[in-house]
């Protein structure tokens, strides 16, 4: 009788933390779909993902690039509309790439780069931007 007891509080706590676990698994979700989700910055590249659809994700780029008076060189579109990228030179004259990926309808992955190895703050001050223009 004492082993039944003992296997239902078991059963319990097991249920209980996988419940409590999806819940917040699917918060942080919520969280990162919403775009306040924290930014990663992995070999040199910072990613952001905007609830945003692609148009608007791409002309907020656009905008902080022009903000910041960086010079653009390339600008392109994968067949799709699923992948677009803009390449250039920041007014320092160092070489960036902005790439967007719609990860869905309304949400958007933007990937930030400064020259082969990255710079953090620089691409921190991109995706600031992009967030602010997202707002107008």
């Amino acid at each position: 009788m004492n082993y039944l007891a003992k296997g239902k509080w078991i059963l319990l706590i097991f249920f209980a933390t996988m419940a409590s676990a999806g819940c917040a698994l699917f918060a942080a979700g919520a969280g990162v779909a919403a775009g306040v989700g924290g930014a990663e910055y992995v070999h040199g590249e910072l990613k952001q993902v905007y609830a945003a659809p692609m148009e608007k994700a791409w002309n907020a780029s656009l905008a902080t690039v022009d903000e910041l008076k960086m010079k653009t060189s390339e600008k392109w579109t994968d067949n799709q509309d699923q992948y677009r990228v803009i390449k250039g030179k920041t007014k320092e004259e160092r070489n960036f790439q902005i790439a967007l990926e719609a990860t869905s309808k309304d949400v958007t992955t933007v990937k930030v780069r400064i020259d082969t190895f990255g710079d953090e703050e620089y691409s921190k001050k991109i995706q600031e931007g992009i967030a602010k223009n997202l707002k107008k």
